[in-house]
């Protein structure tokens, strides 16, 4: 029947059509409703699709350009990374029984990945991916300081190689609350640089808005690691001088702030060379100043045993003690030493020459100008706080929960 119009509906994501169908001819798509006795009509099923599909690889194709073409996104800056101390075990999950997957060595960088409480996960430079404590990790901020401490006492002589009783921290600053950034192993050896009297603060010192009162003080030492080559602070009472026995033993109990060997003695009924010994001592607890007594030990071959041969003692004497070898003088050429001392409110050096087995002052001079050598604290006084700025919760250095 001419005009005669069926239509068929299907459901779905197919959509709707019509078709048409005239007596004698097939219906022709895309006429206009002017155009004779056509009547307009949607695109037929399969002409859909092959539409949608160009479009979509047209839209996938652009967005291909762009990836490509565009703007690269920076990488990330030296604040988005964190640092080890050294030995801290990576754990291959959160569970307590999680095996170790890896040990990171001191100041390994490292991305954090997650987070989980005091845990991070972690991938290193190395790819290295794992699970640590975070308070074993250094960010930007505190690696800064270290190195900026580093930097301070590069110039500082050693005072002598001690080592610790037990296992031992090594802080950032001289508090037990301090971030840690290495761990002495006992008996591992390091060099004492200064020595300082520390108010012992609690950890609310850190953000209170005032500093709360002390619980008490310590000495702290402010060392060199010769294994990594930094500076730090570790407790004073919990190391010993690396001093041989027969000469530690003379010390009675009390603090030997630094030592040098400055001269050697041949002991022929022994076949031995023994090492003349100066040190400096700490008599007493409390006392700004960093020691109080001066010794020079010598071996005596007729008593088998060590003597004093100098002895100053009611000092009030500053780190570092530097030597002077090869110090001529009327009394002859041998090792010098100098020492800081202070004397009604004025900073003064004393000289000494050891030549011929013998000790000789040298005389004493005000101290005009800085000394050249000058620790982080300065002399004659506590270690001074100072807060920590504040981390804006954006900041990226802020620890994370």
């Amino acid at each position: 029947m001419p005009g005669l119009f069926t239509a068929r509906l299907r459901a779905g994501n197919r959509g709707l059509w019509f078709n048409r169908k005239r007596s004698g001819q097939a219906g022709v798509p895309g006429k206009e409703l002017n155009q004779g006795n056509t009547v307009p009509r949607m695109r037929s099923q399969p002409d859909l699709w092959a539409r949608r599909r160009a479009l979509a690889i047209a839209a996938w194709s652009v967005w291909i350009c762009f990836a490509a073409c565009g703007p690269r996104s920076e990488g990330p800056s030296e604040a988005d990374f964190l640092y080890s101390r050294n030995g801290v075990e990576m754990y291959g999950g959160l569970d307590p029984r999680a095996p170790v997957s890896g040990i990171l060595e001191f100041d390994t960088r490292a991305r954090v990945l997650e987070t989980h409480r005091s845990f991070v996960r972690i991938r290193t430079d190395d790819r290295q991916e794992g699970w640590v404590p975070r308070s074993m990790l250094l960010d930007h901020g505190l690696r800064g300081r270290l190195r900026a401490l580093s930097t301070a006492s590069a110039d500082l002589p050693p005072q002598g190689l001690s080592r610790p009783r037990d296992t031992l921290n090594v802080h950032v600053e001289p508090y037990r609350w301090s971030p840690t950034f290495y761990q002495l192993k006992k008996d591992e050896g390091f060099h004492v640089l200064d020595r300082m009297l520390v108010d012992r603060l609690p950890s609310a010192a850190q953000t209170a808005p005032t500093i709360p009162e002390p619980t008490g003080e310590d000495y702290w030492y402010l060392v060199r690691i010769p294994q990594i080559g930094e500076a730090g602070w570790l407790l004073g009472n919990m190391v010993y001088a690396d001093l041989p026995l027969e000469v530690a033993m003379l010390a009675q109990g009390k603090t030997v702030v630094g030592y040098f060997p400055i001269g050697s003695i041949t002991d022929e009924s022994l076949g031995e060379t023994k090492t003349t010994w100066l040190w400096v001592q700490s008599t007493a607890r409390g006392q700004v100043h960093d020691f109080d007594r001066v010794m020079v030990f010598r071996w005596d071959s007729r008593r088998d045993r060590y003597l004093i041969i100098r002895q100053n003692s009611n000092l009030k004497g500053y780190l570092p003690v530097e030597l002077l070898p090869g110090l001529e003088t009327k009394r002859g050429t041998g090792m010098g030493y100098r020492i800081l001392l202070e004397r009604n409110g004025e900073l003064r050096q004393r000289t000494y020459v050891y030549t011929r087995d013998r000790v000789y002052p040298l005389g004493e001079d005000a101290v005009t100008g800085m000394p050249d050598h000058v620790p982080p604290g300065g002399f004659g006084a506590r270690y001074e706080f100072v807060q920590p700025p504040r981390v804006e919760p954006s900041d990226p250095l802020a620890t994370p929960d």
